[in-house]
């Protein structure tokens, strides 16, 4: 078995050695072939190039290198900042739909609210069509700030609960007479994010012959920073005072600073030396690079921070910080190729057969003389080329015009062949610019000149990919991947109107990014076009529309929505699930009154015809019950009536018998008492 090998520690001499080293033979250092390429490129642009051969020549310059650059940039920044949100986060599962919805939406709010990324997407497009690459700096600051509160007025019980809240401490305050305290508290809140950034190109530094940033050993990226930034830093005060004055590359006199400035001033840039040291600049290296500082046979990356020939930190780290785009790879190379470098050849070739034809117009108008030897009787008024002017001379042939070769007809011939070399080289036509007015005529369709349009935009389609491969899809990972690692505290995300608690620390460890493509004309139309067709195809089909539920319709016109550019769905459109109980339409609901009524009298309608049958039933037995009571008590009537009448009869039988008995009696009481008798 073999012996395992010793190997040291390094000091952080030997460290700052390596470093230095590095930065030495990296790309981008110092007036390297990269950077003249780049200056000269920067000149052609601001149309500083090409000069003049001589003073009294046309100056015309073709901006062909301004005019390709800015068209690219232009679509690009259309197609990934034009009002949608073209990054996504792809769900794992059915049941991860709302979550990846959150992610991205948080995601998005980092990128577009806590930083401009549309500032950043604008500059990192620039410096990748005119330097070969666009970088940008992604990672993690811990920050602060204190906000002053004022009270008034309050009892000592209520101070102590003021200043019992976290971060926050007393500030100047006054007690009057009755032990009432008025001042002011000061609140420390962390407003630590994440920080998205743009790198000017002569800024960052990699090892030579990259094949990717990935795959590099080394990088770094340099700044100016003055003394007193690095103590606001919290570097240590001996190791600031160590760093002192060196000889290392000034970022001022670099020729890509020079030509980026060069339009405007010439000046050398701020200089505190000799009276302020606390506001001197310094050059601060901010370094990845693999490196075995602890001696344990496996190389790891840190982040090492040096000035001058200090160390001022160093720390292993995870990932290197920075996104790059590049318009035009190269396989196996870090650096592609330079879009603008490209157009250099054709703006010179421009510029050189325009200056001609307006040479050539000025020599025709304003032709050069042969005069015969005191022919003039005053040579000024010659030379004093006044229109109309008067020119004096003593014999008739003493002027005549000198002979002007004419104007090659070839010339009209290849500025054309240039501007359709240009089309060929940058993939950027004149149709694709509206600047085609040839396009536009009876017998070309509007879907002809759409069809042109698109088919003349496949370079840019490509070179959009690239940016959205290479810089988007790994800035909204690093983003992602930043906030699970240093978000604590929970946050409130709005999604189509709906406000939902996150934890960035509880999200998975990766997800998948998607990035939509809309580039061209009518593009974003087109793709509204067909969410519409779907719409109403399934609201006109029996057998989808069971399917078709409202929610599904929230999320298919809010996908309508956000492709026609409009943000804020939640202002037009609120979520089923978010809609009150519906309420019945009043004119429905008098509707349904009347009929209620209505249904009511016909139930008591019914029951009065109901009752009544009843009443009539009843009626009519009752009716026979007198009937035959009427009957029985007539019949009743009729045999008391004989009865009494017999018992009348008797009764007067009985009355005429004693009748005629006290008639007898009486007679005899009579005969009686007669005297006779």
């Amino acid at each position: 078995m073999a012996k395992k090998k010793d190997y040291k520690k390094l000091s952080d001499t030997e460290i700052v050695a390596i470093v230095d080293d590095n930065v030495g033979r990296s790309v981008g250092y110092h007036d390297s072939e990269l950077s003249r390429e780049r200056s000269n490129v920067m000149e052609y642009y601001t149309g500083a190039k090409p000069k003049p051969i001589h003073d009294g020549n046309s100056k015309y310059v073709s901006l062909d290198v301004y005019d390709a650059v800015e068209s690219m940039k232009a679509a690009l920044l259309e197609t990934f900042s034009a009002g949608n949100k073209v990054v996504h986060f792809a769900p794992q599962n059915a049941d991860d739909v709302k979550m990846a919805a959150v992610c991205s939406a948080y995601t998005d709010y980092v990128a577009h609210r806590q930083n401009d990324l549309y500032s950043v997407m604008s500059s990192v497009i620039h410096d990748g069509l005119i330097a070969r690459a666009g970088i940008a700096k992604v990672f993690w600051q811990e920050q602060s700030e204190t906000v002053s509160e004022f009270f008034e007025n309050i009892s000592e019980d209520e101070l102590d609960i003021l200043l019992s809240e976290p971060n926050v401490d007393l500030g100047d305050y006054e007690q009057d007479e009755f032990g009432l305290f008025s001042g002011e508290i000061l609140v420390n809140r962390d407003t630590s994010q994440v920080i998205v950034e743009n790198i000017a190109p002569e800024e960052f530094l990699i090892e030579s012959q990259p094949k990717s940033l990935d795959s590099a050993l080394f990088c770094a990226h340099r700044t100016k920073k003055t003394l007193s930034d690095l103590r606001l830093d919290g570097y240590p005060e001996k190791l600031i005072n160590k760093i002192g004055d060196h000889s290392d590359v000034t970022m001022g006199t670099d020729l890509e600073v020079l030509s980026r400035h060069d339009t405007i001033n010439n000046d050398r840039g701020f200089n505190a030396h000799g009276y302020q040291d606390q506001v001197r600049e310094v050059l601060v290296y901010e370094i990845y690079m693999e490196l075995d500082c602890e001696g344990t046979g496996v190389a790891e990356l840190y982040k090492i921070i040096k000035a001058g020939n200090v160390l001022l930190d160093k720390e292993k780290v995870n990932r290197k910080p920075f996104v790059t785009f590049v318009p035009l790879p190269i396989p196996h190379a870090f650096y592609g190729n330079n879009f603008a470098d490209k157009l250099v050849a054709t703006q010179n070739a421009r510029t050189v057969l325009t200056r001609s034809i307006l040479d050539h117009a000025m020599i025709t108008n304003n032709p050069r003389y042969t005069v015969l030897k005191g022919g003039l009787s005053n040579p000024r008024e010659l030379i004093d080329n006044r229109v109309g002017g008067l020119v004096n001379i003593t014999r008739p042939d003493a002027i005549a015009p000198m002979m002007q070769s004419p104007l090659n007809p070839f010339t009209f011939q290849t500025i054309q062949m240039l501007d359709e070399n240009k089309e060929d080289t940058t993939g950027v036509s004149r149709l694709s610019q509206g600047l085609n007015k040839d396009a536009i005529s009876k017998q070309n369709s509007a879907a002809m000149v759409e069809q042109l349009a698109t088919m003349s935009q496949q370079r840019q389609k490509i070179i959009a990919r690239n940016f959205a491969n290479q810089f988007l899809k790994p800035l909204y990972q690093t983003i992602y991947q930043l906030c699970i690692e240093n978000e604590a505290e929970q946050k409130i995300v709005e999604i189509s109107g709906e406000y939902v608690q996150i934890n960035p620390s509880d999200w998975a460890d990766k997800r998948d990014v998607t990035v939509e493509l809309a580039l061209g004309y009518g593009e974003q139309d087109r793709e509204a076009q067909k969410y519409i067709g779907m719409h109403q195809t399934f609201q006109s089909d029996p057998a989808l529309q069971k399917m078709y539920t409202p929610q599904n319709q929230y999320q298919l016109i809010s996908k309508v929505m956000e492709l026609s550019g409009i943000k804020n769905v939640a202002e037009y459109l609120t979520s089923p699930d978010q809609l009150p109980p519906e309420q019945p339409d009043p004119a429905q609901e008098l509707q349904l009154e009347m009929m209620k009524k209505q249904l009511e009298v016909q139930e008591r309608q019914t029951a009065l015809g109901e009752m009544k049958a009843q009443m009539d039933v009843q009626n009519a037995q009752m009716k026979i019950e007198l009937e035959k009571m009427k009957a029985e008590n007539t019949f009743a009537i009729q045999s008391d009536n004989v009865d009494l009448k017999e018992a009348q009869l008797n009764h007067k039988k009985v009355i005429d018998s004693a009748e005629l008995v006290l008639a007898q009696q009486a007679d005899e009481i009579t005969a009686i008492a007669s005297p006779n008798g």
